[in-house]
């Protein structure tokens, strides 16, 4: 059974703090690579969606070396509370 992809986000980014839109789109591919909604808009909006309701935090904003801002989060205590809803006996 395949989580919600915004609440798996939460839930990867519960087990590795400092992780960007790039690392989140790597770790997730094999479960989600072929789904529509597989494109970095996308998957950073959930990002975003995460932080303005108080789940994630960042935690590092840089410049790539091409220029573009790189934002890194972590999950929150109140995105930790929040992992109770996983489906019991689920497992990624």
């Amino acid at each position: 059974m395949k989580l919600p992809m915004r609440f798996r986000i939460l839930h990867l980014i519960s087990e590795k703090e400092n992780m960007g839109v790039d690392e989140v789109m790597e770790a997730l591919r094999p479960e989600y690579g072929g789904e529509r909604q597989w494109k970095r808009g996308v998957i950073y909006d959930h990002l975003r969606a995460l932080k303005a309701v108080g789940m994630i935090e960042t935690t590092d904003v840089s410049l790539d070396e091409k220029g573009n801002l790189v934002e890194k989060f972590k999950i929150t205590d109140y995105g930790k509370s929040r992992l109770r809803y996983l489906p019991e006996g689920w497992s990624n």
